[in-house]
């Protein structure tokens, strides 16, 4: 089993809640593919992090932390370069590769010269996590062997494939993307409509990428009237959780558990 582990800034928390229903049902997956936040959770699982530190981390960062790793950089790449959320990683993941994991692992970027999805699947899994979720314009480019790379949510938010070129024969899509009515713009400033713009144009990816790649289990949390946000994730994980847990008797059929 593959799990493809969507972006979705905040929301990515309920992935948490996800692993942890698959793990207390007895189902390890056999490899991961994530986009941005996705490549966080996935990659820090992969690397053997604790679901509840996952979950504490998210929980105490607060916007001071978000603040504290985003201390403007070269801002004519971008706002910050980075450094700060790559140390955060480190202190999660620390300097370990990625084909040197236990579970096979795949953090998805996008190379910013082709405009293609970028596989990362060896090097530093740190360094793959913060490709795979550097946001265009806040976060300076990573460069990657000469690439340029930047949030793998602008081609490929939804990494099914990527999971399946990994070897899966049965993957799981979790899909945390915000839906565009969700927002309720009122009175849009330049900023709400670039933010909406992107909010578009990722669900519309991911809804093509589930038509096209068809997951052999599509799974999205609803959230309800109080979505997390990076201040509060509130009761994400615990609705990622209680999602997966109603798809549990779909997935044992699936693999003839």
């Amino acid at each position: 089993m593959g799990i493809a582990l969507s972006s979705g800034g905040a929301r990515g928390t309920a992935h948490i809640g996800v692993l942890k229903a698959l793990e207390e049902s007895g189902f390890a997956p056999s490899v991961i593919a994530g986009t941005s936040v996705g490549a966080w959770v996935g990659g820090c699982y992969a690397a053997g992090v604790p679901l509840e530190e996952l979950a504490r981390y998210w929980k105490e960062l607060r916007w001071y932390g978000i603040g504290r790793h985003l201390l403007p950089g070269p801002v004519w790449r971008g706002w910050t370069s980075g450094s700060s959320l790559l140390r955060a990683v480190k202190n999660l993941v620390g300097n370990v590769r990625i084909e040197d994991l236990e579970i096979p692992f795949v953090a998805v970027a996008t190379d910013l010269a082709t405009g293609e999805a970028f596989w990362i699947t060896e090097g530093p899994l740190a360094e793959a996590i913060c490709a795979s979720s550097a946001v265009p314009g806040l976060v300076v480019p990573r460069n990657w062997n000469g690439r340029w790379l930047i949030d793998g949510g602008v081609v490929d938010p939804l990494p099914v494939e990527a999971a399946r070129a990994l070897g899966a024969e049965v993957v799981l899509a979790v899909d945390v993307l915000v839906p565009p009515p969700e927002k309720g713009l009122s009175n849009p400033n330049v900023f709400k409509v670039l933010f909406q713009m992107s909010t578009i144009f990722q669900k519309r990816i991911a809804q093509l990428e589930a038509e096209t790649q068809r997951p052999d289990l599509l799974v999205c949390p609803q959230f309800g009237p109080r979505p997390p946000r990076y201040s509060d994730i509130g009761q994400a994980v615990e609705v990622g959780y209680q999602e997966m847990c109603q798809h549990i008797s779909t997935l044992k059929k699936l693999l003839g558990a």
